[in-house]
């Protein structure tokens, strides 16, 4: 693991499944770490000093690869997690880092085989470079870990566990392997949030399962870290504490579940504030199913008549639940109003406290989004003339503006089939990845919807863009008629609510850009456009199936005007509007 390098940010980052290569940029320098989790198996990669800017998002990819994911880590390193599909696994001897430059990166993956295809090495070598003895036999199965009020409690069940405790020299994490020891199926959180004794958190990582099993524990530090020692009793219980403290008790290390006794949100709506009578254990981040955010309680229960309390009519949060997922597992949800950006959560009262800040964005409040015009056509404001380049944008106080960028259609819907056999999807896909380039280099955070040929319904375009908060939606397509007319060319703009100023101004920067017949900006009850929580448009580029049009979108240097004068009007927007 290298020193973190400084003042990075993630720019931007593709997936090529055809290639299963992983491409990403930062803003400066950065030395990547990676590692292999298993079950399920992913390929972790760790950008070091670098931030996101912006909430978790993920992609889902299919075959043998379950999904692309990028989040905040920890306040100093930004993660990016490759799954695989359940049943396969990947080699990582043959996984491929290329660094391009100190900023661009490429990650080679090998072929996905199945598990138990990949030949495993003969020992395991620990952090000193000595071979690790493993136990014969059946292993010995983790199947608890515990934050207690001295230390963590390890408990297992087979034969009494072996332990070898390695501390890094630049004190950035220390590493507790149990060779011969396999991670039960059972086993959840794998990950804990501590804020304890100068630990961020604790992960479980299965290193190898064949021929021998090793699980090594994982303290991740900060600048207050301990000392740490470990001992073991006959029962099979492993104690982890600080050095100088009394250590934990391993008699009773089922303590009782703490109890949730309130759940508000405070300071005008900026805070979500949850109280327990113990340290909490937790997990935080975006929920796939309901796109909303969760935080995940282990080891607690709700107290009785516990109620979610938060003002009448505010718009940082649209509702909040909390539910007693099973005996010692509490799940609260919320779903935040359009433009709030989920920060950090913060543990206090000796760990008995979790704050989650909420930061309104200014552009896309829920108040903002009221104050908009929407006025007519004839009405509206004379929109300023588009530059030849992009306008810079300035960077918003709290964070980088965020634009999803819609390619249409996709895999086996080509959208619509035109002159020559123009096929919509290949149009689409150049223009959007185009666009979003223009927006990355101009400090705006582009997040497409698909960034390469496959099919995706329009349910999962619309909760991508709410899940993170976008500022903007904008959807990319190509026009369509019957064959028999190709005197029918020209570019249409589409709206339903909020999204009637952008429309113009995207609008207008084409029709200054390219010579193209003006069809009018529209409003049209699209899926897209109804059910995103931000301003949204539908941008169609031309008709495939007109003279003219064809032509254009057929060629690669006007599909680079298109993209040019798109980016420039979503730029001329975010800069008169925020």
């Amino acid at each position: 693991m290298a020193t973190p390098a400084e003042a990075a940010r993630l720019l931007s980052w593709r997936f090529d499944a055809d290639s299963d290569r992983l491409s990403f940029t930062t803003a400066s320098g950065v030395q990547p770490q990676a590692q292999l989790l298993a079950n399920p198996t992913r390929l972790a990669i760790d950008l070091p000093g670098t931030t996101l800017g912006r909430p978790s998002f993920s992609e889902s990819v299919g075959g043998n690869i379950r999904e692309i994911r990028v989040g905040q880590f920890d306040p100093n390193t930004t993660r990016i997690v490759v799954e695989l599909a359940r049943g396969y696994t990947l080699d990582p001897r043959q996984v491929q880092f290329k660094g391009i430059s100190p900023s661009q990166w490429t990650v080679q993956l090998p072929e996905p085989q199945r598990l138990n295809e990949i030949p495993a090495a003969s020992t395991t070598e620990g952090h000193s470079g000595t071979a690790i003895a493993a136990n014969n036999g059946a292993p010995t199965l983790l199947e608890g870990i515990e934050i207690t009020d001295d230390g963590f409690v390890l408990q297992t069940r087979g034969e009494k566990p072996q332990f070898n405790l390695n501390a890094r020299g630049d004190r950035n994490w220390i590493g507790l392997d149990l060779p011969g020891v396999a991670v039960s199926s059972e086993l959840s959180p794998r990950l804990l949030n501590v804020g304890r004794w100068g630990v961020d958190r604790v992960q479980v990582i299965e290193v190898t399962s064949s021929p021998q099993p090793l699980t090594r524990i994982i303290l991740s530090l900060n600048e207050n870290a301990n000392d740490w020692q470990v001992r073991s009793n006959d029962s099979g219980a492993i104690a982890l504490w600080p050095k100088g403290s009394p250590p934990p008790s391993l008699t009773a290390a089922n303590r009782e579940p703490v109890t949730v006794n309130a759940i508000e949100l405070k300071n005008n709506g900026a805070e979500l504030v949850i109280d327990a009578d113990g340290p909490i254990s937790y997990e935080n981040g975006w929920d796939p199913e309901t796109s909303a955010y969760k935080l995940t309680l282990y080891s607690a229960r709700l107290g009785d008549g516990v109620k979610v309390t938060r003002p009448e009519n505010n718009p940082s949060v649209l509702w909040i639940k909390a539910t007693q997922q099973d005996a010692e597992t509490v799940v609260i949800r919320l779903l935040p109003g359009a433009g709030v950006q989920i920060g950090q959560v913060e543990q206090g009262n000796n760990s008995q406290q979790l704050s989650l800040n909420l930061q309104p964005n200014r552009m896309t409040s829920q108040g903002d989004n009221v104050a908009i015009a929407v006025p007519s056509p004839n009405n509206s404001a004379p929109l300023p003339v588009p530059n030849n380049t992009p306008a810079p944008t300035p960077r918003p106080t709290n964070g980088r503006m965020v634009v999803v960028i819609d390619a249409g259609h996709g895999g086996g819907d080509p959208g619509a089939i035109g002159i020559g056999g123009l096929r919509e999807k290949d149009v689409v896909i150049d223009i959007s990845r185009q666009v979003a380039q223009i927006l990355e280099q101009n400090g705006v955070s582009a997040i497409m919807s698909r960034n390469d040929d496959r099919e995706i319904d329009l349910a999962p375009r619309t909760q991508l863009a709410n899940r993170v908060n976008a500022n903007l939606f904008v959807s990319i397509h190509a026009n369509a008629i019957n064959m028999s007319r190709p005197d029918v060319n020209g570019i249409e703009t589409y709206y339903y609510e909020s999204g009637r100023r952008l429309a113009d101004y995207i609008h207008s920067s084409i029709l200054n850009s390219l010579n193209v017949n003006d069809r009018g900006v529209r409003r049209a009850r699209f899926y897209v456009l109804r059910h995103t929580r931000m301003p949204a448009v539908l941008v169609e580029t031309g008709f495939v199936t007109g003279r003219d049009d064809a032509r254009m979108l057929a060629n690669a240097g006007e599909r680079s005007r298109m993209a040019e004068a798109i980016a420039r009007g979503i730029l001329n927007y975010i800069r008169d509007n925020s």
